[in-house]
């Protein structure tokens, strides 16, 4: 086996990276300093993913500010100093950003499927992100659906 196919090639492109490899930010304090470090680098995305045509490009001290308000956000619903909804593959040197809501980060512990991030920062150019519209925390409640309540329909109606 020769040495250049032992080494695996680093992902580049975004739809290879926002399916790999983060870390979550624990602290809140180092949420904020990812904020911080944000506002360096010149150009950002802010992906929507329900709305992934929503597309904007901002500055980095925009995004700065951005990501702090949702980060503001998480904070008015968590009430702590620490979370489990910011990930980043490298804080020295973040290039997708993945922010979860602290009410919409449940359905992938139910089976339904992954959770969807609210936000997206990356310094990346986007691309469509097939998965994003097919998840969903709907369960189907039809006779014939795998969440059926046939059942439970009939103790209530009977």
């Amino acid at each position: 086996m020769s040495s250049e196919s032992a080494v695996a090639t680093p992902p580049t492109s975004f739809a290879q990276k926002i399916n790999g490899r983060y870390n979550g930010i624990i602290r809140m304090a180092d949420a904020w300093h990812l904020a911080e470090a944000v506002a360096v680098y010149d150009e950002w995305y802010i992906v929507d993913p329900e709305n992934q045509d929503n597309l904007r490009s901002v500055g980095g001290s925009d995004a700065g500010c951005y990501l702090e308000e949702l980060l503001e956000e998480i904070l008015r619903e968590e009430k702590g100093v620490w979370s489990t909804l910011v990930y980043v593959q490298e804080m020295s040197n973040p290039q997708i950003i993945k922010i979860f809501h602290p009410r919409r980060a449940g359905c992938g512990c139910g089976g339904q499927g992954g959770i969807v991030p609210w936000r997206v920062l990356t310094r990346i150019k986007p691309e469509p992100v097939p998965q994003w519209h097919k998840e969903s925390c709907e369960i189907d409640t039809s006779e014939s659906g795998v969440g059926g309540l046939k059942w439970l329909k009939k103790l209530f109606i009977s």
